[in-house]
């Protein structure tokens, strides 16, 4: 008998000290001209000696990292704490000054950047087990009686969501998470693998309609959301996998002033950028198989989401500025059939042809996603208003209205009604074609203000020379309709080679047969054999 407990005994000592002293931080110092370093191979603490207090911040932070250790031990973590560091900074590594070290936000971002945690309710949640934080008093349930249920990250914060829900969606977070892990659900949790199916259950207990939640369900396990910016709302990031991307939404509009309209956009997002490549793998196929490596392999694009932008545009082979959500497919191509390729194909500094630039990217919106029809819709809206308050247009503009609304009629396209005409590829392709080519007559009418009428892009000194540069000064509308018609005539994938040619030497009349001039001439016969009353805007 007294074997036995000794045996016992001596498994509950040996059981005590490993899993003890594995779950104690242990940190070695390392003192530098300008930094302190605490490490070991999954931590590291890197402490300026600009840092005031710097023993109390590295303290603060070890009892923090002590209690998420203990929890399940820290796979990878590196802090920088600076006080160059005024706006704190969260990729693979947290980098903030001393005051941000001492908030909640740090310490949620130390549990998402321990375990490499995505989804915001996780690490909410986790928060508040590992931090013992009791959020139970407040009735989640009932508020979910009349509202829809979601976990994502944007529903987290202001000011896309009111107190009242970012308080219910934690609460429900932290109760949800002790839930699962009582179900033995903790490495999913931990791994960021919780799905729908393991949520139902709890959801039916509590009472609550999961039903919101499962049409978003791809968002699972792939968005995170970082509040750290005093000058920027919002931070929102996503695991590549449909479509990998960063946004900072520098400031708010009714375009994006609430969680749903975001959740909704990014899964717009998604669907539009499928359809693209999908799209392009159907009707270019020899281009697809040729660089489907490029076309499935996108670069992480950085979204800077900015109302007070001057125009919508893709500033870089990986970042996009975006003044209305509607854009976002657009300049999305621009990276996809530009700079991108470019850098695949001869790795070097060369533009492509802005007025085939401009025109594939239009061309593959309006061909294969819904966006179009939303772009078009606003600017015939835009056109009604002004018919129906034609007492304040001067002659010229009233005539392009009347003219602009018979050719629409003589092709069947009613402007309060789209879904008829743009529910199909054709149909869209066609609405368009007539819309854009307005610009030949009309463009003052149909373009902004502040873009050149006749001028595809700003920026063409340098490719004034080129023998395939003469179509950067046609009108940005007119060269829609433009490359629309090539297209027809020498189909998708004939313009996409074209973008990967060395185009500062080729000609047109050695690519297409016909020189740019021939071409356009082709161009209005083409638009006059298939397009009724087309002679009245040409």
């Amino acid at each position: 008998m007294n074997k036995k407990i000794s045996l016992v005994s001596l498994i509950l000592v040996f059981a005590l000290f490993t899993n003890g002293c594995s779950q104690e931080v242990s940190l070695i110092e390392t003192t530098k001209d300008y930094v302190t370093i605490y490490s070991n191979d999954n931590i590291s603490i890197k402490i300026s000696n600009t840092v005031k207090d710097n023993e109390n911040i590295y303290n603060t932070i070890l009892e923090s990292l002590q209690k998420i250790n203990r929890f399940s031990p820290i796979h990878n973590i590196e802090i920088d704490i600076d006080e160059k560091h005024v706006i704190p900074k969260v990729e693979d590594s947290i980098k903030c000054n001393s005051n941000f070290a001492e908030t909640e936000e740090f310490r949620k971002e130390l549990i998402k950047r321990s375990y490499g945690i995505y989804d915001n309710w996780i690490s909410e949640g986790l928060y508040g087990k590992i931090f013992d934080v009791n959020k139970k008093g407040i009735e989640f349930s009932n508020y979910y009686k009349n509202h829809e249920f979601s976990l994502f990250g944007v529903r987290f914060f202001e000011p896309f969501i009111p107190k009242e829900e970012a308080e219910n969606v934690q609460a429900a977070s932290i109760d949800l998470v002790e839930y699962l892990i009582k179900n033995g659900k903790k490495e999913e949790l931990l791994k960021n693998q919780i799905y729908i199916s393991d949520i139902e259950e709890w959801a039916e207990e509590k009472n609550i309609d999961v039903s919101y939640q499962q049409s978003i369900d791809s968002l699972m396990n792939r968005m995170e959301v970082n509040k750290l910016k005093p000058n920027i709302y919002l931070t929102l990031n996503t695991r590549e996998e449909i479509n990998g991307f960063t946004i900072d939404i520098n400031t708010m509009d009714e375009q994006y002033d609430a969680a749903k309209k975001i959740e909704d956009a990014i899964l717009k997002f998604d669907t539009d950028i499928v359809r693209i490549r999908e799209g392009i793998k159907r009707d270019a196929p020899n281009f697809y198989r040729d660089y489907s490596h490029v076309i499935e392999n996108m670069p992480k694009i950085h979204y800077y989401f900015d109302i007070d932008a001057l125009i919508n545009s893709a500033e870089t082979e990986k970042d996009i500025v975006l003044k209305s959500l509607l854009a976002q497919i657009h300049e999305h191509n621009h990276i996809l059939i530009g700079n991108y390729f470019k850098s695949k194909k001869n790795n070097n500094s060369i533009r492509p042809l802005l007025w085939l630039n401009e025109g594939l990217a239009n061309y593959l919106d309006v061909a294969y996603t819904d966006s179009a029809e939303f772009i078009t819709e606003d600017m015939l809206k835009t056109i009604l208003y002004a018919k129906e308050n034609d007492n304040k247009l001067d002659e010229e503009a009233k005539e392009f209205i009347e003219i602009m609304f018979k050719v629409l009629k003589e092709n069947n396209i009613e402007v309060n009604n789209l879904n008829k005409v743009m529910k199909d590829k054709d149909g869209r392709i066609n609405a368009t074609t007539i819309i854009s080519t307005m610009g030949v007559k009309f463009g003052k009418f149909i373009m902004p203000k502040d873009i050149l009428i006749d001028v595809v892009g700003f920026d063409i000194s340098s490719q004034n020379a080129w023998p395939m540069g003469a179509g950067n000064h046609i009108n940005y509308r007119a060269n829609q309709s433009f490359t629309n018609y090539l297209i027809q005539e020498y189909g998708l994938e004939k313009l996409l080679y074209l973008m990967v040619e060395d185009f500062t030497t080729l000609t047109y009349e050695e690519y297409f047969g016909k020189s740019y001039e021939e071409l356009k001439v082709h161009w209005i016969k083409y638009l006059k054999e298939n397009i009724k009353a087309i002679e009245l805007i040409l």
